[in-house]
């Protein structure tokens, strides 16, 4: 649970990408069209298209959720349902939402409105910058049904800022999440590892003053070096160098943990895995992981694994017992992390045994006839 409440239903995000409208800045590290294989210049007519065809997609996903006792029509059993087992959104990704002239938000939010009528979404979130936040725009978001605003942060160092050219500073950050929180809307976070010009310390004071901001969830990025960005440039020229995934993984880790700790759920680790992102020429440089999540949370069971075992060493047959969600990663990728603990700690067998009622992030080690346990939240910080 967050300072402002808790994230109580599964989300069904439908996205909309509506790249760099809006955005007043083209900020170093940005290629939007290239993450997510929109047109820049796609009109809202064309967004209003897309719209319409949501719906039934919508249904689609959503019809292996509803009860099989329901009968009766599809959108009526969608109704029914409203509420009870997740929430539904429209998401307008991309842009500075709230950066756009406002008939333009006002059309695309519009051409939302007979998706909420029909029951068959249940509101709207949108992601737009800091400095696009005021209070006559949250007044018409408000209007429209958008429940939820995610902002780009990036990083609350200004140097940091500066470098990356967002135009915007951290005191526009605090504005902004000051006057979502006054009105009632659920609180996203963006940030960035890995900026030009930041650094471990750097990050750590980010994350910090994040946590200080109670949002609701945050989304966690390492730059990647993308075509067609200055950072590209930078790159070759020798200005900027990116993190190895290493690097990135341990950054993130630190982060993640914090961030657990304070009860924020952290939605999102890496970038959305997708064919034009994977493409042979979209990311240059940089420590990009189509499962980079995993990466990060597999770290975590290792640390967690290796503390535990440096208390004990009394057999070398282990028996490591996890959540069923868990499971891979204690593992790791390609068992990397079963293969890492024999070899350190002299084991013979690492034996997994799964737990139902086990909570998520939890690791319960019992090594000869000593049982020991571990979890985010007790885990020490390296």
């Amino acid at each position: 649970m967050t300072k402002r409440g808790k994230r109580s239903q599964r989300h069904l995000i439908m996205p909309i990408f509506v790249p760099h409208m809006g955005c007043p800045h083209h900020c170093v590290f940005c290629n939007q069209a290239s993450i997510t294989g929109s047109n820049p210049h796609m009109s809202p007519d064309s967004i209003t298209e897309i719209i319409n065809e949501i719906s039934e997609e919508v249904a689609l996903r959503c019809s292996d959720l509803l009860s099989p006792v329901f009968q009766g029509p599809l959108n009526d059993q969608l109704r029914a349902q409203r509420g009870r087992l997740f929430r539904r959104e429209i998401a307008f990704y991309g842009g500075s939402f709230t950066g756009m002239e406002k008939k333009v938000q006002m059309q695309l939010l519009s051409a939302v409105q007979p998706l909420i009528r029909k029951g068959l979404i249940d509101s709207v979130r949108v992601s737009t910058r800091p400095d696009c936040i005021d209070p006559q725009g949250l007044d018409l978001l408000k209007e429209y049904g958008v429940m939820t605003v995610e902002l780009g942060v990036q990083s609350m160092v200004e140097e940091v800022l500066q470098c990356s050219r967002r135009g915007h500073t951290a005191d526009d950050v605090l504005k902004a999440v000051g006057l979502l929180h006054g009105r009632g809307f659920e609180v996203g976070i963006q940030i960035m590892v890995g900026l030009p010009g930041d650094d471990a310390q750097g990050n750590a004071f980010t994350v910090d003053r994040v946590i200080g901001l109670s949002p609701h969830f945050v989304r966690i990025y390492p730059t990647v070096v993308l075509k067609g960005t200055l950072l590209l440039k930078w790159y070759r020229s020798g200005r900027y160098t990116p993190l190895s995934l290493e690097e990135a993984v341990d950054l993130c880790k630190r982060a993640y943990l914090k961030f657990h700790r304070a009860g924020i759920p952290v939605i999102r680790l890496g970038l959305q895995s997708s064919p034009e992102l994977e493409a042979e020429d979209c990311i240059v440089a940089g420590p990009y992981h189509p499962a980079f999540r995993h990466l990060v949370e597999s770290s975590l069971f290792y640390d967690m694994a290796s503390c535990l075992m440096g208390k004990s060493r009394e057999a070398r047959i282990l028996r490591a017992r996890v959540s069923p969600s868990d499971v891979s990663n204690i593992r790791g990728q390609k068992n990397r992390n079963l293969y890492q603990l024999r070899e350190r700690f002299g084991l013979s067998d690492i034996q997994i045994e799964v737990d139902m009622k086990q909570p998520r992030g939890s690791l319960i080690l019992m090594n000869g006839r000593k049982l020991d346990r571990m979890s985010y939240q007790t885990l020490p910080f390296s």
